[in-house]
């Protein structure tokens, strides 16, 4: 068996959106993954955060992982995820200073998509990122409006992934200034490249 096929983190495919019900098995998939992570990068832990890190929200099924790391580490971690397994993300939709990387993970017989987000300690959006799902988990209403966005979007069927992360931007902008999480505002994803709106960008 080749190195690659031993990796622990497998290979990532981008599909349509879909919006499931919340997963009870997510967190501890989180929890396995980090404590991977932390195998190989022990200085900076990884966190769960993201739909799949909120009990009861309805989402895509990705586990989302935060890594907020000292700017000078970004390029070590991101080689130490890539000896795990972990892939480039395909279009890029972050620089390489702020990149996030993507797999999947094995938990019983469930392949999941992981993304890790590696964000610089000092960067507004880690303060976001966390903010965001600490209010998901204390807010009940919240919870239901953000649900019923996912919903809205895919509500004719599966969408794009970019359709998707497009369609949920200015709803999550505005969430983000009313709880004071806005310090600066959110990057609209894959606007700088109108040729990654196509679906045929689907195929990774």
């Amino acid at each position: 068996m080749t190195a690659a096929s031993q990796a622990p983190i497998g290979r990532y495919r981008r599909v349509p959106v879909e919006v499931h019900q919340a997963d009870p098995q997510a967190p501890e998939v989180a929890r396995q993954l980090i404590a991977l992570i932390a195998t190989r990068w022990p200085g900076a832990p990884a966190e769960h955060v993201g739909s799949s890190a909120v009990p009861g929200l309805a989402g895509k099924g990705i586990i989302d992982l935060l890594l907020a790391a000292d700017p000078a580490d970004v390029p070590a971690i991101t080689k130490t995820l890539l000896e795990l397994g972990f892939q480039h993300q395909v279009p890029a939709a972050f620089p390489t200073t702020r990149p996030m990387l993507w797999g999947t993970f094995c938990y019983g017989s469930i392949d999941y998509r992981v993304h890790v987000h590696v964000v610089p300690a000092s960067s507004p959006e880690v303060a976001a990122m966390r903010g965001f799902r600490d209010a998901l988990r204390a807010d009940p209403l919240l919870r239901r409006r953000y649900a019923a966005l996912k919903r809205r979007i895919v509500a004719g069927g599966p969408v794009d992934p970019v359709v998707f992360t497009r369609a949920k931007h200015d709803w999550i902008v505005a969430a983000l200034d009313q709880l004071g999480l806005a310090r600066q505002r959110p990057r609209r994803l894959y606007d700088d490249d109108p040729s990654l709106h196509s679906s045929h960008q689907l195929a990774s």
